[in-house]
C-alpha cells in the first residue's frame, strides 16, 4: 500500500485495481501425505511404518523416517528433491531408521570426488545446510554413527538440531572436530520456562514458504517424544500492484540514485510484503509504501505428534496447539464393538494381512511373557443378534467395559485409543483429526481412491498393497467389485473413527448410536492409510468438506446400522442391487418399499 504521509493506509479495504476491489489470493495449497501409517509391530502388506510429509508445493517437510519410507516417497507423487526439513518425534526404529537412506538419495554422493570432499571438510562450521533435521537429543549421533559406519558418500551438508528437555545435554559435540564431513552445525535449543521449544523454524521465508513457524512440545511415551506445531503467518491483503507499478516506475530515476541505490524499483514489492513485515518505506517522492495489512482471516496450524498416550500433558504447549486447522495423532489400539466385529469374523479380517508364521512366534513368545507378568490374554467375546433392550444395554455396558481394558492396556505401552484423541482434538477445538500409527491388527481397506473420505461402500482396489495412483491402472487393472471382508474391514476402521467423532463432537453427539441422526454437523475423523492425501485448503472448514463429511456421516450411519442388524448392505453393482455381508441376505424388502439409498452405492462418492 501507498500513502502520501505516514499514515498508514486503512486495513479494512482490500486492495484496488481501476477503482475495483481487488480480491485477496487463495491461501497456498498445503496437502499432508500419509506416507505409513502402522505402528512398530509392521510393517504389514497394506501399511508401512511411520512417515508424514507437509507438501507447501516447491517445499516439503518430511516427519518421521521409517524404514522403507524411502520406497514410499518415490511411489508417491512427491519430489524428494524438494525436501528440506526432516522431523524426527522420537528415537524408536519404527520413526527413524529410513532417515540415512533418505540422505543417500537425495544428497547422492555419485560424482563426488575426494577433492570435493576435502573441500567441503575444510568448510568446518561455515557449511550451510541443504537439509536440516530436528528431533529428540541423540539423532546427532545416530545419523553421524550410521554415516560413518556404513560409509555412505554424500554431496552437500545436512545439519541435525537436537531439542533438548530440561536438565538434558545433547548427544554430542558440534564443534568442527565433531562433524561428519557432510555436516553442517546444527543448534541445541533448549525449552523455554514453561517447557516449550519456541520457533525451532522461525518466520523468515524458506524455497517457496512464507513464513510458517515451527513450535514444539513434550508427549508421554515410553521414551521422550515430541509434537510439532506447524503455524502459517497471518494471511494479508494483495498488494494494489496497479497502483505501485505505476509509482515505482516513476521514482526509479531516484531510487537509483541512493545510497545504497535501487537499480529495480519493483524489487520494493518483494521488500514490503517480506515476512518478517518490515518498516514502512518512503520513496524519493515522498510516497509512503506500508506492508500488506493483515486480512483478519486466521493462518492455517497443523499438529503432528509422535507416540503418546494422549494429548499433552504440558499446558502451555496444549495452548499452543489451540484451533489446530487439522490434528494428526496417533490411534495405536481401540476396541471394535460386537455389533461391527462380529467375533471370530473380525478376528481373521484384521489378522488376514499379518505373515502367519511371524504370528504363531509371537503368539507363543507372548503366552511366556503374559505367564511371567501374570497377564491373561482378554478373550474375544461373542454375541447373539441384539433384539431386545436388555441384551442391547449389556452388550453396550460390555462394550464399555472393553474399551476401558483396551485403553488402560495401550497407556501401559505409552499409546492412545480413540477416546483420548477425541477428548483432545475436543479440548483444542481441533477442525479436522486424522489418526495413524495403527496396531498391526488394524490392516488398511483397499480403496480405489486416496482422498480422506471414500465411500465405504466403493470399489476394491485390484492392487493387494497400497499405491498411490490407482486410476492410472484403471484401464488394465480394473477396481474389483467389493466383497464382504473389505467391507467388514472398511466398519472396523469406520468404528474407530466414530469412537474418536463422539468425542470430538461433546457430549450431544450421538454418533456411536447408529440409530440416530445429528440435526447439526458432526466432524468427522480420519482413519488414515497409506498414500492417503489430506488437503488443509484453509483453517476453517470449507463449504465443500461440509458437505463431503455430512455425506461421509450419513453414509456410515447407514451402512453401520445395516451391518449391525442384518450383517450386511446392499450395492449397487452393474445396475443390479448386491447382498454384501457376512450374514445370509435378508428377506427381500415388500414391493415398492426401495432399499435405503445411503445402504447402496455404485461408483465412490466425490471428495472436495
Amino acid at each position: 500500500m501507498a500513502s502520501s504521509s505516514p499514515t498508514p493506509s486503512s486495513s479494512s479495504q482490500k486492495a484496488k485495481t481501476n477503482g475495483k476491489t481487488k480480491p485477496n489470493k487463495a491461501p497456498p495449497p498445503v496437502d499432508v501425505h500419509f506416507l505409513g501409517t502402522c505402528s512398530g509391530g509392521g510393517p504389514i502388506i497394506s501399511r508401512q511404518c511411520s512417515a508424514t510429509a507437509v507438501d507447501f508445493g516447491s517445499n516439503i517437510w518430511l516427519f518421521d523416517a521409517a524404514d522403507g519410507t524411502n520406497n514410499r516417497l518415490h511411489q508417491s507423487s512427491l519430489r524428494m528433491v524438494n525436501i528440506s526439513r526432516i522431523f524426527i518425534t522420537h528415537m524408536h526404529a519404527d520413526h527413524i531408521l529410513g532417515i540415512v537412506a533418505i540422505l543417500g538419495v537425495i544428497m547422492s554422493g555419485v560424482g563426488q570426488s575426494p577433492a570435493g570432499l576435502e573441500r567441503l571438510r575444510q568448510q568446518g562450521t561455515l557449511k550451510r545446510a541443504e537439509i536440516n533435521i530436528y528431533g529428540p537429543a541423540g539423532l546427532r549421533r545416530l545419523i553421524r554413527t550410521m554415516l560413518e559406519c556404513t560409509a555412505i558418500t554424500l554431496t552437500g551438508a545436512y545439519a541435525v538440531h537436537e531439542l533438548i528437555p530440561e536438565g538434558g545435554s545433547p548427544s554430542t559435540g558440534c564443534q568442527a572436530g565433531d562433524l561428519h564431513v557432510n555436516e553442517a552445525q546444527g543448534i541445541d535449543f533448549h525449552p523455554n520456562d514453561q517447557g516449550v521449544w519456541e520457533d525451532i523454524v522461525d518466520d523468515r521465508p524458506s524455497r517457496g514458504i512464507k513464513g510458517w513457524r515451527v513450535s514444539a512440545g513434550p508427549l508421554v511415551h515410553r521414551v521422550p517424544s515430541i509434537g510439532y506445531v506447524l503455524t502459517e503467518p497471518e494471511p494479508r491483503h494483495s498488494l494494489d500492484t496497479g497502483t505501485l507499478i505505476p509509482l515505482l516506475k516513476s521514482n526509479a530515476e531516484a531510487l537509483a540514485e541512493l545510497d545504497p541505490p535501487i537499480r529495480h524499483p519493483l524489487s520494493l514489492l518483494s521488500r514490503i510484503s517480506a515476512l518478517p513485515a518490515p518498516p514502512p518505506f518512503k520513496l524519493p517522492s515522498g510516497d509512503i509504501l506500508h506492508p500488506p495489512e493483515p486480512t483478519g482471516d486466521p493462518g492455517r496450524k497443523i499438529v503432528i505428534f509422535g507416540d503418546c498416550s494422549g494429548g499433552t500433558p504440558n499446558k502451555a504447549f496444549q495452548k499452543v496447539c489451540e484451533d489446530a486447522s487439522l490434528l494428526v495423532h496417533e490411534c495405536t489400539n481401540a476396541a471394535i464393538p460386537e455389533s461391527v466385529g462380529k467375533g471370530e469374523k473380525g478376528r481373521l479380517v484384521r489378522a488376514a494381512g499379518l505373515e502367519q508364521s511371524l504370528e504363531k512366534k509371537r503368539d507363543h513368545e507372548f503366552e511366556i511373557s503374559a505367564r511371567d507378568r501374570g497377564v491373561v490374554r482378554e478373550p474375544w467375546v461373542f454375541h447373539g443378534k441384539r433384539d431386545n433392550m436388555e441384551k442391547r444395554v449389556a452388550a453396550e455396558d460390555q462394550f464399555a467395559a472393553k474399551k476401558a481394558s483396551v485403553r488402560a492396556k495401550a497407556h501401559g505401552r505409552g499409546h492412545a485409543a480413540p477416546e483420548d484423541v477425541g477428548e483432545f482434538a475436543s479440548a483444542i477445538r481441533a477442525r479436522r483429526v486424522a489418526v495413524n500409527h495403527f496396531s498391526a491388527m488394524f490392516p488398511s481397506p483397499r480403496y480405489v481412491s486416496n482422498d480422506p473420505y471414500p465411500s465405504l461402500l466403493g470399489p476394491v482396489s485390484p492392487f493387494p498393497y497400497p499405491t498411490a495412483d490407482i486410476t492410472a491402472h484403471a484401464a488394465k487393472l480394473p477396481p474389483m467389485p467389493l466383497t464382504a471382508n473389505e467391507l467388514h474391514l472398511r466398519l472396523i476402521m469406520q468404528s474407530i473413527a466414530n469412537q474418536i467423532n463422539a468425542d470430538w463432537n461433546g457430549p450431544h453427539c450421538a454418533l456411536h448410536n447408529v440409530d440416530e441422526a445429528e440435526p447439526h454437523l458432526v466432524k468427522m475423523a480420519v482413519c488414515s492409510r497409506d498414500f492417503m492425501v489430506f488437503p488443509v485448503p484453509s483453517h476453517e472448514l470449507t463449504s465443500a468438506e461440509i458437505q463431503t463429511m455430512a455425506a461421509a456421516h450419513t453414509e456410515a450411519n447407514t451402512v453401520l446400522q445395516s451391518w449391525a442388524t442384518s450383517g450386511g448392505a446392499w450395492v449397487v453393482e452393474q445396475g443390479r442391487q448386491q447382498w454384501i455381508g457376512v450374514e445370509k441376505e435378508p428377506a427381500p424388502t415388500p414391493a415398492g418399499t426401495p432399499v435405503p439409498p445411503a445402504a447402496v452405492a455404485e461408483a465412490p462418492r466425490a471428495t472436495a
